[in-house]
């Protein structure tokens, strides 16, 4: 009973597929058709995006949620736009570095500095000579981030490569750089002169007097805010010479 079941399910599947050959030519011949009316219509987009449609990634959002909200006391004064476009990764993997990669990345960011304004007191402002004297404390690096991250020219390999964790570490490593370039192409004393045009221009407005805007020598070394240390992927780490290393 069972054997004739399967026999004639069998059956049926030969003859579906008999007749969807007999009937195949006919198929592509409306296909043709359709397509040929469809570029004179001025519908052959449409047509092809039916027929061939593009592979695409959908996302689905969820619900926001406020884990804090801070207040900062800080005055952000310059913003630099950096970027690099040879970003290169190269993983080393397995004997002869048989299952290495690499990729190039493109990485564009934002380096913002500015002053604290926790760090004033009332020993900051002094009133001399019909001046007004206002010393503010030394500018700091006050935020950092990477806008966008592109990943090209991948390498070949032969085994299955992590390419995501290649671009976390293309993330990392591009805000590892951008910082000390942006300090040493003068970001805190470009930041400084706009906040002493500023402020200085902003209290004559307002009190009819001179002011003149000094800034306190830094004490200790520079300490920067979270948003400007890279998150290593994990797993992984930076050892003394530069490398990252898997743990």
């Amino acid at each position: 009973m069972k054997k004739q079941f399967y026999e004639r399910k069998d059956n049926r599947m030969i003859a579906a597929i008999k007749f969807f050959l007999r009937k195949l030519h006919w198929i592509l011949l409306f296909a043709i058709i359709f397509a040929i009316g469809a570029f004179f219509t001025g519908k052959y987009d449409e047509f092809r995006d039916f027929f061939f449609p593009e592979t695409a990634a959908y996302t689905r959002s969820t619900l926001t949620i406020i884990n804090s909200i801070q207040a900062m006391g800080q005055l952000v004064t310059v913003k630099n736009e950096v970027e690099t476009t040879d970003l290169l990764i190269d993983i080393k993997r397995g004997l002869f570095n048989l299952g290495g990669y690499s990729a190039n990345h493109i990485a564009v960011g934002a380096i913002e500095a500015g002053i604290d304004f926790d760090a004033i007191d009332e020993n900051s402002l002094r009133f001399e000579n019909d001046v007004y004297l206002l010393t503010l404390p030394a500018a700091i690096i006050t935020s950092c981030r990477i806008e966008y991250i592109d990943q090209n020219r991948y390498s070949f390999t032969l085994l299955p490569a992590d390419w995501d964790l290649v671009r976390q570490i293309a993330h990392a490593e591009a805000l590892a750089q951008f910082v000390p370039e942006m300090l040493e192409k003068g970001i805190l004393e470009r930041a400084e002169e706009e906040a002493a045009l500023r402020i200085g221009n902003f209290a004559r407005a307002i009190t009819g007097k001179q002011a003149h805007v000094e800034f306190a020598p830094r004490a200790g070394e520079l300490e920067l805010p979270e948003s400007c240390q890279p998150i290593a992927p994990s797993g992984w780490h930076k050892d003394e010479s530069s490398a990252w290393k898997k743990k």
